[in-house]
């Protein structure tokens, strides 16, 4: 079994510590293949449809993270936005 390769950030604003996006999406999608990658190789006691199942969870939850985030610092074109 492997470590992610993600390296997170960690920003200071205004006194809190965020992640950014990009990194918490590039965490999910890494562990999903490296879930994969155990299932497909017989490292692991997982059973690769349910791998898959929750792999392709993981990667839509990144789509949704990385979709939201685009549309909250999308330039507002004075449409009401």
């Amino acid at each position: 079994m492997t470590a992610t390769g993600v390296q997170l950030g960690l920003r200071n604003l205004d006194g809190k510590q965020h992640l950014a996006v990009a990194d918490v999406t590039a965490m999910l999608r890494s562990f999903s293949s490296i879930w994969q990658g155990w299932a497909a190789t017989g490292h692991a006691d997982l059973d690769p449809h349910t791998v898959g199942l929750l792999g392709s969870a993981l990667a839509d939850f990144a789509d949704q993270l990385d979709v939201e985030a685009i549309a909250r610092t999308a330039p507002t074109t004075g449409t009401g936005r």
